[in-house]
């Protein structure tokens, strides 16, 4: 890495450092004035404390970390010209795309951190706070919920109680199990058992007892049950019994008891593969891909603008890049209503907004090259 590489690197990472902890403090230092109260009253612990907003904070990072790439990028345009280095390091014949190189690298890795935090912290943590916040911070870590039911295309799966928190308690079901299947169109199978594990891809059920019930409801003697292979005729089986035939997994059974806003676009698309969802769930799936994004088309807008600013006025170069933030989210909204309501493709009123600006953002770089 070269000299000139690395210090553009300090000159656009400090700043950038410092917008993150500035947007980030001032939201929890405003919201803890809000929560402060409830936090004592419920004993909360520091730790919790600080997990709550890390599950808050994960939920605003879409919005925090383009911002902070536009006043990092912004600021760092407007000191190297402001101090005529970037005149200096042109003249001496290093190319404006090289100059600029570490700023779009670095807003890449912030698109990608963006996208990881959505995709693998969010879902958990951002679902953990939402818990919390409504049950007024008194919600314990695990709770289990009673006769929750899960259902597929073709079984139902009720458990008396079971731990929603996580794929854990799904896949260590320490309580009655209740399994009902269709064989065909006049009869259906219920297996119940004592417990549920899943282990190496596989359901076990502990002592399960099957029965076959007609279309009304009515009992089938239990010769007559039509249960395949060597489960028919058996009332119980000892011990663990391995049903491969089932194919749900604990993972499967998380998502459905978990909020769509509280998914990642990898569980997402899961989802939607299988149920086909709605405009406004495919326009969700569609922005999480896009958002990432977002970090450089906001850096290609501010670097022209910072350069401007140095030359007439930094406040002219920072009202612009607002005004274009503002008017990018405010179309990026208003194309995701329409998406949602069925007025454009899903795809399209997701990617639109990035790609407009990143067209009009590309041409009024070309100008400064």
């Amino acid at each position: 890495m070269s000299i000139i590489t690395r210090y553009l690197l300090r000159q656009f990472v400090g700043p950038l450092f410092v917008c993150l902890v500035t947007f980030n403090g001032v939201f929890i230092l405003f919201d803890l004035f809000g929560q402060l109260s409830r936090f004592i009253e419920a004993d909360l612990p520091f730790d919790k404390v600080l997990l709550y907003y890390a599950g808050v904070i994960c939920m605003y990072s879409h919005w925090f970390l383009p911002a902070s790439c536009m006043l990092a990028t912004l600021y760092s345009m407007w000191q190297l010209s402001h101090h005529n280095e970037l005149t200096a390091m042109r003249a001496s014949g290093i190319s404006f795309h090289r100059l600029t190189f570490p700023f779009f690298f670095v807003a890449l890795i912030v698109g990608m951190l963006d996208w990881s935090t959505a995709e693998y912290l969010t879902p958990g943590l951002a679902a953990w706070s939402d818990k919390m916040k409504s049950s007024q911070f008194k919600a314990a870590d695990h709770e289990r919920t009673e006769n929750l039911l899960f259902v597929t295309e073709n079984r139902r799966w009720r458990f008396a109680s079971v731990d929603t928190s996580d794929e854990t308690g799904f896949a260590n079901a320490q309580t009655n199990v209740v399994i009902t299947q269709e064989i065909d169109e006049s009869q259906s199978s219920v297996i119940s058992a004592d417990s549920a594990r899943y282990a190496d891809g596989i359901w076990w059920l502990s002592n399960p007892t099957f029965t076959a019930l007609t279309s009304n409801g009515d009992f089938i003697p239990e010769n007559n049950a039509g249960i395949a292979g060597d489960k028919a005729g058996k009332k119980s089986v000892p011990s663990f019994f391995p049903f491969p035939e089932f194919t749900e997994t604990p993972h499967d059974m998380l998502l459905a008891n978990r909020e769509w806003m509280y998914l990642g676009s990898t569980d997402m698309f899961r989802i939607l593969r299988k149920t086909g969802g709605n405009n406004e769930k495919w326009v969700d799936f569609w922005y999480s891909l896009a958002a990432p994004w977002t970090c450089i088309v906001i850096t290609l807008f501010a670097i022209p603008a910072g350069i401007t600013g140095a030359r007439q006025s930094i406040f002219r170069g920072i009202a612009l890049t607002f005004a274009i933030f503002f008017i990018f989210y405010g179309v990026t909204l208003s194309l995701q209503f329409f998406g949602q309501h069925g007025y454009l493709p899903a795809f399209l009123a997701a990617w639109l907004p990035n790609l407009a600006f990143l067209a009009i953002g590309l041409n009024l770089y070309r100008r400064l090259t």
